[in-house]
């Protein structure tokens, strides 16, 4: 199975970086980031200790290059892009599987990790739900899914609220 999602994310990840979408925290870049992590992700499951995803690339070219030749002309920063966030997520995952033992030390099998403990690993480290996850139950470790969902929602309203909008209404008035 993580073959095949290492596959898929790869492909998926690639074609987006051709067609100009970069990993960022915000729309388009930041499915693509996700994506890119979750492949990433399961290369670590596998055993992968340095980066592997841009080294993956020339071989995607040489399936599907001559169908899409912008993958060619996109190889370069295909395999920058990928080395630097996957160099940028291995740290991030160490830092949080640290954090994560910190929080879970005295916690023993079919505890439950508190919701917004998960939240502040995943909001404030980049640390995914589904990493916490995948640590933790390992161990025979839960996680409170339902105060992450509150307090993912708590983070929603406070941003919905601090928004200003587009700019568009002021710009209709200056026009």
């Amino acid at each position: 199975v993580s073959h095949r999602v290492i596959a898929d994310h790869l492909r998926a990840s690639c074609f987006l970086i051709a067609d100009g979408v970069l990993p960022s925290n915000e729309g388009r870049g930041y499915v693509l980031r996700r994506i890119m992590r979750r492949g990433m992700r399961h290369a670590h499951i596998l055993g992968s200790h340095d980066p592997l995803m841009h080294r993956l690339v020339p071989t995607l070219i040489a399936e599907m290059g001559e169908a899409y030749p912008e993958l060619k002309r996109a190889e370069a920063l295909v395999s920058e892009t990928l080395r630097l966030e996957e160099t940028r997520f291995r740290d991030t995952l160490a830092r949080g599987i640290k954090l994560l033992d910190e929080a879970t030390g005295n916690m023993s099998k079919g505890d439950t990790l508190e919701g917004e403990v998960a939240f502040k690993l995943y909001d404030t480290f980049g640390f995914p739900i589904d990493l916490t996850e995948d640590a933790l139950r390992a161990r025979g470790i839960k996680v409170d899914q339902n105060g992450f969902d509150a307090a993912m929602a708590r983070q929603r309203a406070e941003a919905r609220k601090a928004w200003a909008g587009s700019g568009d209404a002021a710009t209709d008035t200056e026009w």
